[in-house]
Formats: C-alpha cells, sequence, structure tokens
C-alpha cells in the first residue's frame, strides 16, 4: 500500500476517507478536552461516527462491535456525570458554604452535612448567641457581618465562611461570648444536639465537620490575635 503524501492527499478527496479521518480526529480533540464532560460528549459523537464508518463503508463487525461499547460506556459516563452533578447540586448558601471547604473533602460528604442544616435570614440586632448562656446551634455565615463581644469588649466581627458556636459545640459548655448580627445576614443553621448524634454515626461527616472548624479556628485566631484577644 502506497502512503506517500501525493496519495494521502487524493485520499482526502474522497468524502468516505474524509469522513474517516473525522471520526478520529473527534477522538483526538476529546483528548485535549480539561472539562470531563465535553471529553465525555466528544467521545461518543466520534464512537457514534465510527459505528457508522465502519458498519456502511469499512464493513468491519469486530471494529463495530468494540467501538459501539467503547461508546456506550462513554453515554453511561455521561449519565454518571450529570447524576452526580445534580443529586449534589447547591442552592446560593450552599455553594458558598462547599466553596470554602478545603480541598479534598468529597462533595457527597458536604452535601450530606448540608442537609442536616436550615438556611435562615436575621436582621440586624439579633442575638445568635448570648455569653454565658447556652448554645442551642451551630451557625456558619454565608452572608452578611456578625459582632462577637464579651464582658463589654469587641472581640472579633465575623463574616462570611466564619462560624458561630463553634467552641460551645466543641467543648458543650454555655457560650463565652455574645455574637449579634450586624447587618442583614444569612446563615446555615446545625443543631448542636442533631449534628453531635449524626458525626458520631458517620466518620467522613465527622472529619469534613472537624475540618471546616479547625480552619475557622485558625483564621480567627490570626484575627483575634491583632484584637489583643480570642473571639468565643
Amino acid at each position: 500500500m502506497d502512503f506517500s503524501l501525493p496519495e494521502l492527499l487524493r485520499g482526502l478527496s474522497n468524502p468516505v476517507t474524509l469522513f474517516g479521518h473525522f471520526t478520529y480526529a473527534l477522538l483526538i480533540i476529546s483528548m485535549l478536552m480539561r472539562s470531563m464532560v465535553w471529553l465525555r460528549v466528544l467521545a461518543v459523537v466520534s464512537g457514534s461516527c465510527k459505528v457508522i464508518y465502519r458498519a456502511f463503508f469499512l464493513v468491519d463487525p469486530v471494529s463495530v462491535f468494540w467501538e459501539a461499547i467503547f461508546t456506550i460506556v462513554n453515554i453511561i459516563q455521561l449519565i454518571l456525570i450529570w447524576y452526580y452533578q445534580y443529586r449534589h447540586r447547591f442552592d446560593a448558601e450552599e455553594k458558598h458554604f462547599a466553596e470554602q471547604m478545603p480541598r479534598g473533602i468529597d462533595r457527597s460528604s458536604i452535601r450530606r452535612f448540608l442537609a442536616l442544616g436550615t438556611v435562615t435570614a436575621l436582621d440586624p440586632d439579633m442575638e445568635m448567641t448570648r455569653q454565658g448562656q447556652a448554645v442551642a446551634d451551630l451557625t456558619y455565615i454565608a452572608e452578611g457581618i456578625v459582632k462577637v463581644e464579651a464582658d463589654g469588649k469587641l472581640l472579633a466581627i465575623c463574616g462570611p465562611g466564619d462560624w458561630i458556636g463553634e467552641l460551645s459545640f466543641l467543648s458543650g459548655r454555655e457560650a463565652t461570648a455574645t455574637a449579634t448580627v450586624v447587618k442583614p445576614t444569612r446563615v446555615i443553621r446545625f443543631n448542636q444536639q442533631r449534628l453531635h448524634t449524626a458525626i458520631a454515626r458517620d466518620a467522613a461527616l465527622r472529619r469534613t465537620l472537624e475540618t471546616a472548624l479547625n480552619r475557622n479556628l485558625a483564621g480567627k485566631l490570626t484575627r483575634s490575635n491583632a484584637m489583643g484577644a480570642m473571639p468565643g
């Protein structure tokens, strides 16, 4: 068989040959995609075209069989990607929460964690915790500003990404400070008792929460050092 450049160029004038090259070009392009969805979509299109090419032009049953398997596998993968993304879709507050989680935390663990919470809107001057009193909820700030005070002294200003009530949650004691809403705020509230029960049964959920709280406490400690006190 002559594989010279002139022969190759002449072959490109044949629509059937062009179609064959097109199927492989699609496969190569799919490998260049950074998005897994587009990679799978182009792989499905390439596989489908190859099935047609080898079934009606080359008449190669073996290749048709394996190209069909290749296409079906990629279709199944697309369905799984769609299901996974749909199953773990986040609304605005939940998306903010998920984006604040450290890398490496499984999306399904975040979804299970969020299923335990309730999104709540808070008005200015509302108290989220009061110094010396029991704290019912562990609260994540998705939007807004909250001030933390103890004995009349400002300890910290908390905003999106911060937690309120984490020291009480970890120690089981009353609030060490009073947290008051400064401007309209949206939070995700987690009942402490329910959360303790859930993490006792789910190791992945416990690791997710521990990672989130440790990261937040480190950030609060850094900020509070500048103010000369540890936020409660």
